[in-house]
């Protein structure tokens, strides 16, 4: 039964995050001291900041869990409305306010100081959330689903793109990407997109000089030792240098002037040189938490606004997580993007809690499927231990291609169709529908679980007779 009434919230989810914050602020001090103390004559002048910046995050995360996040709904456009108006200001205000490193992408106000393109990410979360949930079957269709997205998405990233700020325009379309593909958009009209999509970052690549050399760097940095390569170089020799234990929290050689930006983009190398791979590891591993802990909120969440926000927010974390590790060890062309939770930043560990507030929020208030639900969710049993894969594949393209990945995104939202409980939608990949009465629900021949008896040949064919037995005897079978 689907409960409306609060409960607790994700406890291991909740853990993993607070640990991570007090983590941030153990290594921001430990990265930054020696420079803060050089430029502005105090060791702790960037960690203060960041403390403060987490109590500010911890408010947040703590407002946004008792939220009750269906109610923002109604403001989901007015907030895309702002977003879109903060970084046209940023573009368009003087240099003295926006800009910082050859960048504009501040809006600095005395001690204030707010990043726009962070809080494009949630905005697109929450905007294309309600939106997606509201179209129902219209995902499937080109003029009604596709285009107005691609439409919506292509404003916010290429505002944020000219800043320029691509790293953040990849996370803000990866983010969007994955929530219009679980919404059950067409598997066909994302192909597409994603070729444009790869088209136009290789032209913005192509036409920004410096952009071309980040990637000659990345093929060969120690080419270009003076140059672009300076800050991957060290970053490797941090990460080298640490081995398993690494050199001991506070020993880090590279960040006393050596490597830049040690305490935002390349504090993942500092945690390596300083506490090792067994540390770098364990960072990982807690992402992978927030993974798995995130993908089951969306999975049991009954509710297709709730499950899209928390498939987004989920995303937004690991996938950020996972660029920020890819480019300090050079798996990826390097460029400017913090490490959730950890990194100095004040916009970015505000919004990564308030989203991660938001996330535990679903996991609160979200109707939970029930037992019957969860049961018809259940994959059709296989024949034998060793299914062959082609049939797993062609199960997964049949269930998947054409039709929603959460509960509730592709039925239509019309007045005269949401109180029908006794029909669900399934989509089709051409952008129709049709509609399967439920009064007769589904029949699922359930194998009895095999006691280990026999050998797996024999418990194969023995699930194969069992199955044609039941086939011959389901009443109405054609004669």
């Amino acid at each position: 039964m689907n409960q409306r009434v609060p409960r607790k919230p994700d406890s291991v989810l909740l853990t993993t995050i607070g640990g991570l914050v007090a983590f941030g602020l153990v290594m921001v001090y430990s990265s930054s001291f020696a420079v803060a103390f050089t430029d502005y004559g105090s060791s702790t002048y960037w960690v203060v900041r960041q403390a403060i910046s987490a109590l500010v995050g911890t408010v947040g995360l703590l407002v946004a869990m008792r939220f009750d996040y269906r109610k923002l709904r109604r403001y989901s456009l007015p907030l895309m409305l702002l977003t879109i108006v903060l970084l046209v200001l940023v573009l368009i205000l003087p240099d003295s306010i926006t800009q910082a490193n050859g960048a504009s992408r501040w809006i600095t106000l005395g001690p204030l100081s707010i990043q726009p393109s962070e809080v494009a990410k949630f905005a697109a979360i929450i905007y294309f959330a309600d939106w997606l949930s509201r179209r129902g079957s219209k995902i499937r269709r080109l003029v009604t689903g596709l285009l107005p997205f691609g439409i919506m998405l292509g404003l916010l990233a290429g505002l944020v793109l000219i800043e320029p700020n691509m790293s953040t325009a990849i996370i803000i379309i990866v983010i969007s990407a994955i929530i219009l593909f679980t919404s059950g958009a067409s598997l066909l009209h994302l192909s597409i997109a994603s070729g444009l999509t790869m088209m136009v970052a290789w032209m913005a690549i192509q036409s920004a000089g410096y952009r071309l050399q980040r990637v000659l760097v990345w093929k060969d940095p120690f080419s270009y030792a003076r140059e672009g390569g300076y800050q991957p170089i060290h970053a490797l020799y941090a990460l080298g240098t640490g081995g398993w234990t690494g050199v001991g929290l506070g020993q880090s050689r590279q960040k006393f002037h050596w490597l830049p930006f040690a305490h935002t983009d390349a504090i993942f190398a500092v945690i390596g040189e300083e506490l090792g791979l067994i540390a770098t590891l364990t960072v990982m591993v807690a992402f992978v938490v927030i993974a798995v802990r995130g993908f089951r909120i969306a999975a049991r969440c009954d509710d297709a606004f709730g499950s899209l926000i928390a498939i987004g927010v989920t995303t937004w974390l690991v996938f950020q997580a996972l660029m920020n590790i890819a480019v300090v060890s050079t798996l990826i062309p390097f460029t400017g993007i913090t490490l959730p939770f950890i990194s100095y930043g004040g916009s970015s560990l505000t919004m990564v809690m308030i989203a991660a507030g938001l996330l535990l929020s679903v996991s609160r208030y979200a109707p939970l499927k029930s037992a019957e639900d969860v049961a018809n969710d259940a994959p059709i049993p296989s024949i034998g231990q060793l299914r062959p894969h082609v049939v797993a594949a062609a199960d997964a393209v049949r269930r998947w291609h054409g039709r929603s990945r959460v509960s509730g995104a592709g039925r239509s939202q019309h007045p005269a169709e949401r109180n029908l409980p006794t029909s669900v939608a399934i989509g089709n990949s051409l952008g129709g529908t049709w509609r399967k009465s439920d009064q007769e629900p589904r029949r699922r021949f359930r194998i009895p679980s095999f006691s280990g008896r026999g050998s797996p040949r024999d418990t194969a064919r023995q699930r194969i007779e069992q199955r044609r037995r039941a086939e011959h005897e389901r009443p109405g079978r054609r004669r």
